[in-house]
């Protein structure tokens, strides 16, 4: 053993005296163990964070004016041609620099996000700062993108929606940490009954039901407030709005007495329920165990609980609220007044304002060609002709003899029924659509009272203009029929 080190020696010593010029002749060499060691971890560390130092490098040559005479037309056709890193993965290393190196301009990480690695690193771009600073080595390429998922729910929500959820929904008091709870009690019966069972324990039986592999993060929803995560730790908790990025922060003492406050809140029927389904879980678990099945590598429970998805969605609730809402009746308002108010308006006296065949004269119209060789006059005439019925005599309306007009209905395209009953059915969505729109706009105005906030505004102008839009779509129905009447 000592020859090989005196070899080693021998050599590196040569190679430190000597070489070519453009060639490095540097050997490893390593008089003991703990040289080899400390060699390994910084090639390790390179390999595993080196894509910061290329960030880094892709960076400057953004910045500045290095690239100028280099041929490249700047640094993502560099990357791309040179080492072939494509605009995604160049714009990728870029931001993870910007955001979390030392000073946002370096190729070190900071001490929170070092071995996390560029894969987790990615998509915790997309998490607010309170978010991604839970996130430690220890979890998961999949369970990031478990989080990840969540956060992109919570923004599918929009906050008009959040407040109608608000001003329904039952305000529930205690602190974030404390509501976090009893919403996982809710969403979460076989965890909650595990902790009822525990309490009073020792701190360290919870924390082996909370996180028992050391940490764990929860996602929970309540409506009002949106999705809020719980992480979980040896050293505390901390639940962050993922809406807002506000965060509060407990001490483990402060976790503990929110657990116990949880289980003694709900020591009745709910808490009785949680216990049995817990144990219907237990005796569930150990029967997989006790059945025979090929020896495998047990997986790991996920670190992250996604929270429960509602019954109901918000856009859905919302859109069938509004489907379902009967109009109101139609009620005159103080002081209006009606036409059979005014007998006078009518020609023939109070009689015809009872009589509903005698409110309308008999009028109808003809069609006049396209080219008018009528003149004014001529027309006129013939209005009057056709409009005024002669003194004392109805003109009573043209029927039909029931053959006649059976074979008048056999010489009726075959399509018409189906296009009326189509109209019919298009005019209804029509008419759904427009109320779907009346009674969000009501919601929108009833909600507050004082200043209405811009998206709220926003959202109320697109309902107005869907809301004009049904009704422009319903006119042009209505005259569409008239049009296809009057060819009948």
């Amino acid at each position: 053993m000592g020859d090989i080190l005196e070899m080693y020696r021998e050599a590196k010593g040569s190679a430190d005296a000597g070489g070519t010029e453009g060639e490095s002749t540097e050997i490893l060499a390593f008089a003991q163990y703990r040289d080899l060691e400390k060699a390994a971890d910084r090639t390790a560390a390179k390999i595993k964070e080196g894509f910061m130092e290329m960030g880094y490098i892709l960076k400057v040559a953004r910045d500045t004016d290095i690239l100028a005479g280099s041929g490249y037309a700047g640094h993502e056709e560099f990357a791309e041609k040179r080492y072939g890193l494509d605009k995604g993965t160049v714009s990728r290393y870029i931001r993870i620099v910007e955001r979390f190196s030392v000073g946002g301009s370096s190729h070190v990480l900071q001490e929170g996000y070092k071995n996390i690695g560029f894969a987790k690193l990615s998509l915790m771009l997309h998490m607010p700062d309170a978010i991604a600073e839970e996130i430690t080595e220890n979890y998961s390429k999949q369970e990031v993108q478990a989080i990840k998922e969540e956060i992109d729910a919570e923004r599918a929500v929009s906050d008009i929606e959040v407040a109608i959820e608000a001003a329904e929904a039952v305000q529930e008091e205690g602190s974030l940490l404390e509501r976090v709870f009893r919403q996982l009690g809710k969403e979460q019966p076989g965890l909650y009954g595990k902790l009822c069972r525990a309490v009073p324990g020792i701190p360290s039986v919870i924390m082996d039901i909370l996180a028992p592999q050391g940490d764990a993060i929860y996602m929970v929803r309540i409506p009002g407030t949106g999705r809020l995560m719980l992480a979980v730790s040896r050293a505390g908790a901390s639940v962050t709005k993922v809406r807002s990025g506000e965060k509060e922060k407990y001490t483990l003492e402060e976790l503990m007495a929110a657990v116990a406050h949880m289980a003694c809140g709900g020591s009745g029927a709910g808490a009785a329920e949680a216990v049995q389904e817990e144990k219907k879980e237990a005796a569930q678990a150990s029967q997989k165990e006790a059945a025979p099945a090929e020896p495998k590598e047990k997986r790991k429970e996920s670190k992250v609980i996604k929270a429960a998805p509602p019954k109901q969605p918000a856009k859905r609730a919302e859109k069938a609220v509004a489907e379902t809402v009967p109009s109101e009746p139609e009620t005159p308002l103080p002081g209006q007044m009606e036409v059979m108010d005014y007998p006078e308006a009518y020609p023939m006296g109070t009689a015809a304002c009872m009589e509903a065949e005698k409110q309308i004269p008999d009028v109808h119209y003809e069609e006049i060609p396209e080219e008018d060789t009528m003149g004014a006059e001529g027309r006129e005439a013939v209005y009057s002709k056709t409009a005024e019925p002669a003194a004392g005599k109805e003109k009573p309306l043209p029927t039909a003899k029931p053959d006649e007009a059976a074979a008048i209905q056999e010489q009726l395209p075959p399509e018409s029924t189906a296009c009326q009953a189509e109209r019919e059915e298009s005019t209804e969505l029509i008419r759904m659509e427009a109320d779907g729109c009346l009674e969000r706009l009501r919601k929108t105005f009833s909600i507050w009272n004082d200043e209405i906030p811009m998206d709220f505004l926003v959202k109320a102008h697109q309902d107005a203009v869907s809301l004009a839009a049904a009704i422009e779509k319903l006119m042009d129905t209505g005259r569409n029929g008239e049009e296809r009447s009057r060819r009948c």
